[in-house]
């Protein structure tokens, strides 16, 4: 698609359909954001109890991140990485 197509499209007001995959990122995002609220961080051990998925997720965006800094193959996008910075996730725990 000609950047002009795009912006033809966007300008009449155009909504684009998130992929199946984005919409299951915001998804555990959003549970992120509860996590973060029940206990102040957004430290979630790998193996949580209350969520293991979200525990799962969380040492996943780590990872797609660490391949995202090293200009591999990622799922992480600028995006995600300003979205989870905003809400104080870090990329990296000090035990």
């Amino acid at each position: 698609m000609t950047d002009e197509r795009l912006e033809r499209l966007e300008s009449i007001g155009f909504r684009w359909a998130k992929r199946k995959g984005q919409v299951g990122w915001d998804k555990k995002y959003e549970e992120l954001i509860q996590y973060k609220a029940k206990f102040g961080n957004c430290h979630v051990p790998t193996k949580f109890k209350e969520n293991k998925t979200l525990g799962r997720w969380v040492s996943q965006q780590r990872a797609e991140y660490k391949e995202f800094q090293h200009g591999l193959k990622s799922k992480m996008t600028v995006e995600k990485i300003i979205r989870l910075e905003r809400i104080g996730f870090q990329w990296f725990m000090l035990i």
